[in-house]
């Protein structure tokens, strides 16, 4: 809000009013005070007076008292814009978003060229999620104020929201250069730089926004962010940590602090640290607001499976805000096969790539037509160059925005899009929240529901989402029956290594749990120990992605009395390496809170039993769909105590161990879940049936694939 003058009745109070504006001009806010109440003294109804004085108690953070100021000096000069301009900023302060937007309209109807109006609109549009008609207020008033900072970065953060994250990196950029020494600014300008992967520039941003100001707290956590994304995890926990110091309850940052302690097994007081994001978070959810914690996350802490739905939901519903009408229209109308959209950002050496790679060249091309688009890094592995080779047509769309990714897929046709992402890293949500498809689909790679009511379905099974709580998903659920797809035979037979080139005694007994460490819990870890020291002749093979895994690990076996030299580690390798070297192992141990996925397809094509327990989520029924589907139900365990007992007894008992392992064996060349073709079918099935209840005008409801 700008200070203003106008002229008072009296002469006095006009002297006043200006030595009072001269003070506010230069900051001293609480000086300035005095001499507009003066004022008023001098001429009780002095209108200037009066919006200065409004003004100040804004600035000292009373909006109610403020407003009241303000409106009688309206009163006295109801034409008076600058009047206006500040009735409305003093409504958004107090969260009345329609009533301050018609203030600041009326100040712009008044003053038409005045550029700190059509920011100031600019501004209350985008509190009030509509960034496409507020990019047109700050786009004119930098036509009107080439150098209004705040206008510069208004436009940036509606682009931003739009989706179009490569066109607001320029606005952020010359705000930052008209207000150097603006913190927030610079604060964002950096986080810019940092997603679109301009990382030595991030890191020169939130440095020098530290230099300015030593305990920002945001510039902290971004800092910590970035360590983590190239790789130096220990250094992100410092960053974290100096952050949390700060601000304590900053849920971002206790996020992103829990994901890289687990992700290094730092355990220590962890606990505590989850109950306090979860209580965080609840209590947010509870008073109708963001969850303000990624879904992904969400995931692995200890929330109920209606608080997950609950927090995927509230961030599907940001993604959502300002997107405008459906993009799908005549295109999608076309006539031929039925167009079948893909997307996803692993397309590469990763567990997604690794269920996917066989489905393209499968895909009966009479009836459907494929587009793949990919949105990940091209990582020279066999499997994305298979993916590229089987995909009838492949998109490189790494470098696009979300509207033009949409707009590209709306383009083509696109009459169901498979969405195999949902909240996880890399996320494209924001595509699918455009309604680029008449019918979108939610599948694989998020292990729950997106909570969005831009996505149509969700392909799943009646074990892992049971039909009797469909509260815990807002899409309508496509009942397969086994949920996951994958593809294992195409892979060529590499020789499988022998336990001596190990170092591992044939007679050992070796558990094993590839499954990313942030899964592994305190909790499972202690079940593991018990049974290593139930079985004096045996040992835990463990995935270690850092050398600091390795030596927390040991640290933290030690500590329970196992000889750290049992744990050996192993990294990753190519996908049929990968497989050769599991079938040394005898029994994989599954991490109960958050089930393997595509590691566990890996497991049991190699030929190696899984041990789980059922849990109420998604993501802890994942294993159990997988062993029911090849006739293993048994090892699907009631509880933790159950499950250490049972991995003692197949220890002990190897002769039941090997009749699960033939079952196994005899399972792989009948069972549904490795018969990627008729996999494929039932997803063509499905995508038919959904098309052509679309075509008949009928509701988006439950569907049941039988799989004959």
């Amino acid at each position: 809000m700008e200070p203003t003058t106008q002229n008072p009745a009296v002469p006095n109070s006009e002297q006043l009013v200006q030595q009072g504006l001269a003070l506010h001009q230069r900051g001293l806010v609480l000086e300035a005070e005095p001499f507009y109440r003066q004022a008023l003294n001098a001429a009780n109804e002095s209108a200037d007076a009066l919006h200065l004085l409004g003004v100040v108690v804004s600035q000292k953070g009373d909006q109610g008292g403020a407003e009241a100021y303000i409106r009688r000096a309206l009163i006295i000069q109801p034409l008076n814009t600058a009047y206006h301009n500040s009735l409305g900023r003093v409504l958004l302060l107090q969260g009345r978003l329609e009533e301050g937007l018609t203030a600041l309209r009326e100040a712009l109807r008044l003053a038409p060229q005045n550029p700190e109006a059509h920011f100031n609109v600019g501004e209350a549009l985008l509190a009030q999620s509509q960034p496409k008609q507020a990019e047109s207020h700050f786009r004119r008033a930098l036509e009107l104020k080439p150098v209004h900072a705040m206008a510069a970065f208004g436009l940036g953060r509606a682009l931003w929201v739009q989706g179009d994250q490569p066109g607001g990196l320029p606005w952020f950029q010359l705000a930052s250069l008209l207000e150097p020494g603006n913190s927030t600014i610079l604060n964002q300008t950096g986080v810019a730089y940092l997603v679109l992967g301009h990382h030595a520039e991030a890191r020169k941003a939130f440095e020098q926004l530290l230099q300015m100001i030593p305990e920002n707290s945001q510039a902290l956590a971004n800092l910590a962010v970035l360590c983590n994304l190239e790789g130096q995890r220990e250094q992100a926990l410092v960053y974290y940590e100096k952050a949390l110091a700060l601000q304590p309850d900053m849920s971002s940052a206790l996020d992103g602090y829990i994901e890289v302690r687990r992700q290094l097994c730092v355990w220590k007081d962890l606990t505590s640290l989850e109950q306090r994001i979860v209580e965080l978070v609840r209590a947010r959810l509870k008073a109708g607001q963001s969850g303000d914690i990624r879904a992904f996350t969400a995931l692995y802490l200890p929330f109920t499976a209606k608080e997950q739905h609950q927090v995927a939901k509230s961030e599907s519903m940001t993604l959502a805000q300002g997107v405008g009408p459906a993009l799908w229209g005549a295109a999608a109308r076309r006539p031929g096969r039925l167009r079948i959209g893909y997307l996803t950002a692993d397309a590469r050496n990763h567990p997604m790539g690794h269920l996917l790679a066989e489905i393209f060249q499968i895909h009966n091309r009479e009836t459907v037509e494929v587009f793949f688009y990919s949105t990940g890094v091209d990582d020279g592995s066999s499997i994305r160059q298979k993916i590229v080779a089987d995909a009838e047509h492949f998109q490189e769309a790494r470098g696009m925005t979300s509207a033009e990714l949409a707009a590209c897929i709306a383009a083509d046709g696109i009459q169901i899009l498979v969405d195999l992402m949902g909240h996880t890293a890399d996320t494209r949500m924001a595509v699918l929240a455009r309604k680029p498809a008449p019918i979108q689909m939610h599948y694989l790679g998020f292990p729950g529901s997106t909570g969005a009511d831009f996505v149509d379905y969700f392909l799943t099974d009646s074990y892992i989402t049971p039909p009797e709580r469909a509260d815990l998903i807002t899409e309508a659920p496509i009942y397969l029956p086994v949920y996951q797809v994958n593809g294992h035979r195409y892979l060529p037979e590499v020789p499988t290594p022998q336990r001596t080139e190990l170092g591992v005694a044939e007679d050992t007994f070796l558990y094993y749990c590839f499954n990313n460490n942030y899964k592994i819990s305190p909790e499972i870890f202690d079940v593991w120990m018990r049974i290593l020291q139930r079985v004096p002749n045996s040992r835990l093979v463990l995935l270690a992605t850092a050398n600091m895994v390795v030596t927390n690990l040991r640290l933290e076996a030690e500590k329970r009395g196992v000889n750290p030299d049992r744990l050996m580690f192993a990294g990753y390798q190519e996908q049929p390496q990968n497989i050769a070297r599991q079938k040394l192992m005898d029994l994989f141990l599954d991490t109960p809170g958050y089930n393997a996925g595509a590691t566990a397809t890996d497991a049991l094509w190699a030929g190696v039993p899984i041990l789980t327990v059922e849990g109420q989520t998604y993501i802890s029924r994942v294993a159990g769909s997988l062993l029911r589907n090849v006739g293993l139900e048994e090892l699907i365990m009631p509880d933790l105590a159950s499950y250490e007992e049972m991995a003692v007894t197949l220890a002990e008992d190897r002769a039941r161990l090997s009749a699960l392992r033939t079952r196994l064996a005899e399972a792989k060349t009948k069972t549904l879940l490795f018969d990627t073709p008729r996999q494929v079918k039932n997803l063509e099935t499905a995508y038919q049936l959904a098309w052509e209840r679309l075509n008949r005008g009928e509701k988006t409801e439950t569907l049941w694939i039988n799989g004959d």
